[in-house]
Order: structure tokens, then sequence, then C-alpha cells
């Protein structure tokens, strides 16, 4: 197994910043059930660094259809406390024979403390091992990253601290909806409810925010009606679900700090409409459904200069 690389760029502006990565005997990643990294290059002054897993998943079920990965890190020697880097890239997983390239544009901010970006799932392992689709020619693959846009912005290095509980507070609530068609578009809220001496609500967005083909679906935090200090976060556990009324919820569940600065959180793509719609099913019946969340608050968080 080998790897090869070319890379070009305007010197001195933000131009053509291309990298490409080709890696011989793909197989054999495979078969020793590990990944691979690059060597080091240089764009934009900035040193970076690809790396690949080739068998990752979108969730921890052992059931889940692997995928490629691609991660993208700066060099320790890049960063300082002092400015963070705002970037903007273009991921490219090179078709081969026929150009029928897959890609995926990505925004990451790098910190002193933060020097990886992993992009998952950007094409199912089973699609890059089809001969037909034209991805791995000859046992080799080659992966592509373009550099779109580069700023370095100051900061005063910002430090949170985390301060966990010795028990966790613990609440859920049930939104009932009657109607669904009579939902407010594009986004309703649900009726404001406590848990942990703070203010919740449930949005919900009918014609996804990420894609129109999906509901999405949050809990957010209501600033406005919490006793919440300006620099203090809430670590939160938190468990999203749509009551099947046949059997058991669909659900998805996700651990955030909740901030003033930061209100909400969930899923753009929670459930596809179509799935959701079709009364057998059992979501929605008869135009009813109930949306549920449970809520685990684990500690609090302080941001400082």
């Amino acid at each position: 197994m080998g790897s090869s690389y070319s890379c070009f760029g305007a010197p001195g502006r933000l131009g053509r910043n291309v990298f490409t990565w080709k890696i011989d005997g793909f197989t054999s990643l495979l078969e020793q059930g590990e990944g691979s990294t690059s060597t080091g290059f240089d764009m934009e002054g900035i040193r970076w660094q690809l790396s690949l897993n080739p068998q990752d998943k979108k969730s921890t079920d052992p059931s889940s259809t692997k995928h490629v990965s691609v991660g993208i890190s700066v060099s320790p020697f890049s960063l300082r406390p002092s400015y963070m880097l705002q970037t903007r890239f273009r991921i490219f997983i090179y078709d081969q024979k026929y150009g029928m390239h897959r890609t995926r544009e990505v925004h990451h901010t790098y910190l002193t403390t933060c020097r990886t970006l992993e992009v998952l799932c950007i094409v199912p392992l089973q699609t890059l091992e089809n001969p037909s689709f034209g991805f791995l020619v000859n046992n080799t693959i080659a992966i592509g990253l373009e550099l779109i846009n580069l700023k370095k912005v100051a900061c005063n290095g910002i430090e949170r601290s985390t301060f966990l509980q010795k028990n966790k507070i613990t609440g859920s609530h049930s939104w009932y909806v009657d109607d669904f068609s009579q939902l407010k578009k594009p986004t309703a809220y649900s009726e404001p409810f406590q848990i942990g001496g703070y203010t919740w609500r449930l949005q919900l967005q009918s014609e996804g925010k990420l894609n129109k083909n999906y509901l999405s679906f949050y809990l957010e935090l209501d600033k406005s009606r919490s006793q919440h200090p300006p620099t203090e976060g809430v670590l939160v556990e938190f468990d999203l679900s749509i009551k099947k009324q046949a059997s058991g919820p669909y659900r998805g569940i996700s651990r955030f700090i909740f901030s003033t600065k930061t209100t909400g959180w969930g899923y753009g793509e929670f459930i596809k409409i179509e799935e959701f719609l079709d009364p057998t099913n059992g979501y929605l019946i008869k135009g009813t459904c109930t949306f549920e969340v449970t809520v685990n608050i684990f500690g609090f968080a302080n941001d400082r200069a």
C-alpha cells in the first residue's frame, strides 16, 4: 500500500488551492481494519494533513452501513491562542472513470484546542467498492481537498470550565398535537415547560431547515424565561422522539451545552416527511401525533477570557 500526493495553489493570494491524495492498495486498509493519514502539506501558509477512515459508521448501531470519512487537521505550529482560522473546504472522492465525483462542502473554525475536523460519511463503502461507479480503480482511490476560503480572526482565548453535578436532574415533556396540518409554518413551538430550573420548548419545522423532505426537530432553551447568568451554560443530554402510537417511538439522543449564545440544538433531518405521514407507521393517526423529550442535566459551564 502506498500514497502519492499533488498540491498546487497561487502563492500570496487565496486562489485555486487543491491537494490530491491517491492511496494505492486500498483493500489493505480494509483487511487491517485501520485508516490512513497523509503527509503534511501547505496551503496559504498553514500546514494541513488529511486522514481517512474507510469503515466509519453513521451511528453506534453495529448493523449500520459503513462509510468512508475524511478528517482535516491543522499542525499545532500553525495555530496560536490569539487567533482562530475560519475555513471553508470542498472535499472530493474522485470518480476516476466518469468524472461523477462525490463532493462535500464544509465550514469549520480551528482553534489551538480544536485542530481537527471530521467530515463524516462522504460515500458508502459499498458504493466506493462497486466497480461500476469508478471510485476504486486498480485498487486505488483519490481524495481531493480544495481550500475555498480562509480567514484569520483575532480572539481573546475563551476558556470554558464545566462543573459536573453529583446527581443529574431529569425531566420529560410531551407535546400533543391534535391537528398536525394546522401547525404554524415554517416553524412551530410547543408551550414552554420547566426542567431543572430552566425553561425549555420544542421546535418543529414541517419542511426541514436542511432538507424539505424531512421534519426538523429541536430542543430550545428559552433564555428570556430562565434564570441564566450571561456566561453560564447548562450541560444537557436529551432524547427527542415521536411517539409511535402502535409500538415504540422514533428517537434521537444528543449531548450539548446550551447557553444564552447557543439556545437550540437538535436534528435538521430528523425523519422523512413521507415516513412520518404514512399512517401505517403509527406516528400520525387521524392528524394527531405526540412529540416527546427527556432532558438530563449533568452540570454547568462558565466561559472566561
